[in-house]
C-alpha cells in the first residue's frame, strides 16, 4: 500500500467518523424530544442509509409455486440500539414465493452483515428490510419478515411484516 492509498483511507475513516458522530447526535436529539437519555456507556452507530443497498437476485424458472424460507442463526444478525449503542442481536426470517426471481445468498448475507453498525429501532429495522426485499422481488406472490430479538430489560420483540396484510 503506498503513501497515497493511505491517506485515502484515513479521509475515508475521517468521513465514516464524522456521519457516525452526526447520527448519533441525531439520534439522541430525537430521544431528548421525548425525555429518553442514554444510559451507561455510548457509542457511535451509523444511520440505516448506510446499510449495504445491493441484494443480487438469480432468475427462477419453474413454474412450481414453492416456499423459500431463509432464517439466520440465533444472534447472527444485529444491529445497535439507538438509545444505548448496544447490540441487539435477534434471529432474521425471510419468507416469499417467488416469481421471476430469487434471492443470492452471499450477497443476502452481506446485506445482512451490513446492519452490524447501525443504529435503528428494532421495528424499523425490519421495515427497511421489508422494503428493500419488496424492492427487488418486485412480482413474488407474497414476502414476508420476521424479526425476533434477544429478550432486553425482561421484553421480547417480535417484529413481522407479511405483503398479504398490507
Amino acid at each position: 500500500m503506498n503513501s497515497t492509498e493511505k491517506v485515502d483511507i484515513k479521509e475515508q475513516l475521517k468521513d465514516s467518523y464524522k456521519k457516525a458522530l452526526e447520527h448519533t447526535s441525531s439520534a439522541l436529539d430525537y430521544m431528548a424530544e421525548y425525555g429518553i437519555k442514554p444510559d451507561g456507556k455510548f457509542g457511535l452507530f451509523f444511520s440505516p442509509d448506510t446499510r449495504q443497498q445491493e441484494i443480487h437476485i438469480m432468475p427462477y424458472k419453474h413454474k412450481a409455486k414453492q416456499v423459500v424460507v431463509y432464517e439466520t442463526e440465533p444472534g447472527e444478525f444485529s444491529a445497535l440500539c439507538p438509545f444505548s449503542g448496544l447490540p441487539d442481536f435477534g434471529t432474521l426470517r425471510v419468507e416469499y414465493v417467488p416469481g421471476s426471481d430469487i434471492l443470492e445468498l452471499k450477497s443476502l448475507k452481506y446485506y445482512l452483515l451490513s446492519w452490524r453498525n447501525i443504529g435503528s429501532a428494532q421495528e424499523d429495522i425490519t421495515a427497511y428490510v421489508f422494503e428493500d426485499l419488496s424492492r427487488i422481488l418486485t412480482d413474488a406472490d407474497y414476502i414476508k419478515v420476521t424479526t425476533v430479538y434477544n429478550v432486553r430489560g425482561g421484553i421480547n420483540t417480535t417484529c413481522e411484516i407479511d405483503s398479504r396484510m398490507q
